[in-house]
């Protein structure tokens, strides 16, 4: 596959590579990994792959470790395949599963993972050599049948929809009346996927011939060379068929690494508000708010049943009301979710596996090589 699809790679020998992007592996059969900042970006503002008319962009604030960020989402402009007219689309859980599943068979090695360099900005990059059979199968596995035809699509998507991600405060300060513009605009700017290649045969119904390449985000590629990120079990979650329940788990699973096992004895579990998942999934607020808590409530029921929220109890709902003339109004609503037994026992091994690695790994450790301001202060894990 390299013959056909070549990158420059970087200037370093195949054992160094293997040294770098060895934690990044694993033996373990279903797992993958989550990525710091990378995962925390609202990339798919839709439950479905979107087309619209005209082209727009969303804006989308979120915030990581304190930090507020704003995303503009720009839509990817593609060939519809039927008409061969082009066709604006914005990224749903279709993309996002095929970016989790690529993510996957590179953790897995099932696909080959290369440190490669970006002709485009001189960066180190890392890049994933795989066929569309490894993503179809892998999907059908997590019962989610796509076409050859669609993962192409996705692909296609992925590699088109922009990104640009800036500190909020930079915004903040430039529109404040009275205050001095800000002279410095940080920011990063990519697709979700990029430096897309292929070498698709014809009539290819298995999708074995059908070779591809494909570069990860500048931020996820950060978050792999400075070993920013923990292991997820992949089979659990990317068979949860709620989208919302998907990224529900994947930022718990990042973010809740003090977990401890029977929380709702003590009431420790891992809390969050309405509000945050409207904001940081970049849902849409419904006319009646009581139809967004329907769609967290169905979430965590599916989470329940797949057993990553304990059976037991699998979390507390604490509503948030204000005043009205007649009822009161329901205005936000904070759960405290309790993770299950085996979901638990993961993120304790998850802690082992990666403060081994980081302490092996600290004379590898990579330079930033980002702009300030898409870096923790405190890195992950310390």
């Amino acid at each position: 596959m390299h013959d056909r699809l070549r990158f420059t790679q970087a200037k370093m020998p195949d054992e160094v590579q293997l040294e770098l992007l060895a934690p990044w592996y694993t033996q373990k059969s279903g797992e993958s990994r989550t990525l710091d900042f990378f995962d925390a970006i609202p990339k798919y503002p839709f439950s479905v792959t979107t087309s619209i008319a005209k082209a727009e962009r969303i804006q989308v604030p979120f915030t990581l470790h304190g930090k507020r960020y704003l995303a503009e989402i720009l839509p990817a402009q593609i060939k519809d395949p039927a008409t061969g007219n082009e066709k604006l689309v914005f990224a749903g859980a279709r993309e996002e599963l095929v970016e989790r599943a690529l993510r996957f068979i590179a953790v897995q090695q099932t696909a080959k993972t290369r440190i490669t360099m970006d002709s485009n900005t001189g960066r180190e990059a890392i890049t994933v050599f795989f066929t569309l059979s490894m993503i179809r199968r892998h999907l059908e596995t997590l019962g989610h049948g796509y076409k050859l035809k669609e993962i192409q699509e996705a692909l296609d998507v992925l590699s088109g929809t922009m990104i640009e991600i800036s500190p909020a405060e930079d915004q903040e300060i430039t529109s404040q009346v009275g205050k001095k513009p800000n002279r410095r605009q940080r920011f990063v700017k990519a697709t979700i996927l990029s430096n897309y290649a292929g070498d698709f045969l014809d009539g290819d119904s298995t999708g074995e011939e059908s070779r591809a390449a494909m570069t990860f985000h500048p931020l996820a590629t950060q978050a792999i060379l400075e070993l920013a990120y923990y292991p997820i079990n992949q089979t659990r979650v990317g068979s949860l068929k709620h989208s919302l329940a998907r990224w529900l788990t994947t930022r718990m699973s990042h973010n809740y690494r003090q977990a401890r096992k029977h929380g709702f004895v003590d009431n420790t579990g891992y809390h969050i508000a309405l509000k945050t998942i409207l904001e940081e999934r970049g849902l849409s607020r419904e006319g009646r708010l009581r139809n967004n808590l329907d769609s967290v409530r169905r979430a965590l029921q599916e989470m329940k049943q797949r057993r990553i929220l304990s059976e037991v109890e699998a979390y507390k709902e604490e509503l948030v009301h204000v005043p009205t003339g007649r009822r009161p109004k329901i205005v936000n609503a904070v759960w405290t979710l309790y993770p299950s037994s085996e979901f638990v026992e993961e993120i304790i091994g998850g802690n082992r596996e990666m403060s081994l690695a980081r302490a092996q790994n600290e004379g590898n450790k990579r330079d930033n090589q980002l702009l300030p301001g898409f870096r923790d202060t405190e890195p992950r894990g310390k």
